[in-house]
């Protein structure tokens, strides 16, 4: 006996880089992006490319004279405030261990997002 069921599948394909997903939109992932991504501007964009956008956006304010040292803190920096304003729930340690620093960054950066937001 055929358990053939047909499953709705939803799909989207990241606006920057062109990655497509697919998932079945039931209970919470029923929403029109798949968790983890962000549709901005009637386009959607994956963790990477979201990433990616804001270590873009850090560059492009840096002085013209930065050195490339300024630019990988400058970088650094950008990807840990990400991830710590994306979860502000996560823990300083799983937010490390996927971005691949330290604990200690996650920390001080956590402690410059709410100094931003305090402000």
């Amino acid at each position: 006996m055929s358990t053939n069921t047909m499953t709705a599948t939803a799909e989207r394909t990241c606006a920057r880089c062109e990655m497509t997903t697919r998932w079945a939109p039931t209970g919470r992932a029923s929403k029109k992006t798949p968790p983890n991504w962000l549709e901005k501007g009637g386009l959607a964009y994956c963790l990477a490319c979201r990433r990616e956008l804001a270590v873009e956006a850090a560059l492009d304010s840096a002085p013209e004279e930065s050195t490339n040292k300024h630019l990988a803190q400058l970088r650094s920096a950008a990807l840990v405030e990400f991830e710590v304003e994306r979860d502000p729930d996560r823990r300083d340690g799983e937010i490390a261990r996927a971005i691949h620093c330290s604990a200690v960054a996650v920390g001080k950066a956590r402690e410059r997002v709410r100094a931003r937001q305090s402000a």
